[in-house]
């Protein structure tokens, strides 16, 4: 039951932590640990939570898709609903694992920090980062790290991943987030696409962040549907423009690679 008892420390310490999210997670959880079959009197016991209460949970997470109860066992067991979150988050650590090591290269070879972003929203979340091991000088960014899509260059590079249907209605979700802000960024945004269709990939001279100059391109793996986007970065005066146009072009070729178009390349599988 340490799982289970896990969640019920994290809601005790952290107030703003949901209270009934953290009970359904606390409920799932128990199935790690337990038979695949289980009554609510089961459920109630493995995770001290009130037997009323983990009548409503199951009843919400098997309506949800998550639980399937059997009427001749009178139980639950996990149902395919956990099976698709638990699918995703392995192909997404497996892209990270096989990405990871290119990274490091290119964030050594050119001295900048290098990142592995997926779309979340209207953000652009970072799940893996490299910073170059023969430089002290990099970004505050880490795994973990959200930016906007608008204004940033890795965010441009994940809309350019998107068909245009899908495009369209994130484009109309950023506008009505930004507001007044929107004329500008819209207008970055469209600078940003227009690069990646000519040269496959964009470049900012510290137009996202004054002190910031970055690149980025759209990854596409084949065994993935989500839009994925490489970027590097690195303080403003700190690379050439030239040398910043090649780190491009090295990105255009490892998306490239990594997504199994060049010429006898493997995809990520």
């Amino acid at each position: 039951m340490a799982i289970a008892k896990g969640f019920q420390e994290a809601d005790r310490r952290t107030p703003s932590v949901s209270s009934a999210l953290s009970r359904g997670l606390r409920l799932l959880s128990v199935f790690a640990e337990a038979p695949v079959w289980m009554s609510n009197s089961d459920i109630a016991r493995r995770t001290d939570l009130p037997a009323a209460t983990v009548a409503r949970l199951t009843k919400s997470l098997t309506n949800m898709g998550f639980l399937h109860y059997s009427a001749s066992r009178r139980r639950f067991r996990l149902a395919s609903g956990v099976v698709r979150l638990g699918y995703g988050a392995r192909s997404e650590t497996h892209v990270v694992e096989s990405v990871r090591p290119h990274l490091q290269m290119v964030a050594d070879r050119f001295g900048v920090h290098a990142a592995l972003a997926v779309l979340d929203g209207t953000e652009a979340l970072y799940l893996e980062v490299c910073h170059s091991s023969a430089t002290l000088v990099t970004l505050r960014l880490e795994a973990g790290s959200r930016v906007l899509i608008a204004g940033a260059p890795v965010g441009h590079a994940l809309l350019a991943c998107l068909d245009q249907r899908q495009r369209e209605f994130l484009l109309n979700d950023l506008e009505h987030r930004h507001g007044s802000e929107w004329g500008v960024l819209g207008l970055e945004v469209e600078r940003g696409l227009a690069e990646i269709a000519d040269t496959g990939y964009t470049v900012s001279l510290g137009r996202w962040h004054a002190d910031v100059q970055c690149v980025a391109v759209p990854l596409k793996p084949s065994d993935q549907t989500g839009a994925m986007s490489l970027g590097c970065g690195v303080p403003r005066g700190h690379m050439t423009v030239p040398r910043l146009k090649e780190l491009g072009g090295d990105l255009v070729k490892l998306a490239a690679r990594l997504s199994g178009k060049e010429d006898g390349a493997a995809s990520i599988r």
